[in-house]
């Protein structure tokens, strides 16, 4: 059975899962009894799973890293109106018993068929300088692996394998059809396209490959935008020709790609490149993370709970 099957006619039930255990977080009641919420996923959906039981399963928490799977009973309860499991047994499975890969929640879009879209966009960028750019950052050995496996966040959006390069090709298709509508010149739509490859290039540096679904030491030190933005004024200066004006605008939507100060953007978008490109990761963002919210809420109810980055549920059927 997959987490995502899990629904309220499963209530007071024990379920079995292999799962791998993402994260484990050691708290105290108040008796002072050692209990642990766990991260736990599978290929259907990431959850938090509480394990009141801890310390007759230490040994096992111990021993396992990010890669063993698991099994795992469960009872299904409910809490505030939210399904929950409770650990009643975990057992480490032997080796070669289950593959992780099966266990990765990843992108359902064919991989091919993104791969082929990402070099299409490419081929849209008619100046030498910008494609130079995304040669040495998306297209190169050093990189192309992690940018087309990456996550694109640890929960709220594109949260899987593939997760970069499918949110990548939203956000590329949203711009473009923008621009079009909007008859913008090839140079700023050259600049735009490169903003939307760019934009969360540094997510490959924020954060740790799955299944671990953290954040690097880099990741909370400093984040994306600004691990995006220098590395991209780096390799930019070291391309002859690049205009000091489509460095400035490029660097300005990449900055400025959250949209608001409060958002965590150190500056705002200054320019319609820029703007047209928060728009478009927004609108990527907020659909994704919508679609899948009501895929894990799949009960007799006609809508969603709230869903907590947009305020309020959603109507299912």
């Amino acid at each position: 059975m997959q987490l995502k099957e899990i629904t309220k006619e499963h209530l007071n039930e024990v379920l079995e899962f292999v799962v791998l255990i993402s994260d484990v977080r050691l708290k105290k009641t108040k008796t002072d009894k050692v209990y642990a919420d766990l991260t736990v996923q599978d290929a259907s959906k990431i959850m938090e799973v509480k394990c009141w039981d801890y310390e007759k399963y230490q040994h096992i928490f111990e021993e396992i890293e990010a890669n063993d799977p698991v099994e795992i009973k469960g009872a299904v309860g409910e809490y505030n109106g939210q399904l929950q499991l409770t650990v009643k047994e975990v057992r480490k499975l032997p080796k070669g018993e289950y593959q992780v890969q099966n266990l990765i929640p990843t992108s359902t879009w064919d991989y091919e068929d993104m791969e082929k879209g990402l070099r299409v966009f490419y081929e849209k960028i008619e100046t030498p300088e910008f494609q130079q750019l995304l040669d040495a950052l998306v297209f190169s050995e050093a990189y192309y692996e992690k940018f087309m496996t990456y996550p694109a966040a640890k929960k709220v959006h594109h949260n899987f394998y593939h997760g970069i390069l499918q949110h990548t090709l939203e956000v590329l298709k949203y711009s473009l059809t923008v621009a079009k509508t909007k008859k913008l010149s090839q140079r700023q739509i050259d600049r735009l396209m490169v903003i939307a490859f760019l934009h969360d290039w540094a997510k490959i540096k924020e954060y740790a490959p799955l299944p671990k679904n953290d954040l690097t030491d880099e990741g909370i030190m400093l984040g994306h935008i600004f691990l995006g933005s220098h590395e991209v004024l780096n390799t930019i200066n070291t391309i002859d020709g690049f205009r000091e004006e489509d460095k400035l605008i490029i660097l300005n939507g990449l900055l400025g790609h959250h949209g608001a100060l409060e958002w965590g953007s150190p500056v705002l978008p200054k320019t319609i490149e820029a703007q047209i490109l928060h728009q478009a990761d927004k609108l990527s963002g907020d659909i994704e993370s919508i679609l899948s919210f009501v895929d894990e809420n799949q009960d007799e109810e006609s809508f969603t709970p709230k869903l907590w980055n947009m305020g309020t549920g959603y109507y299912k059927k």
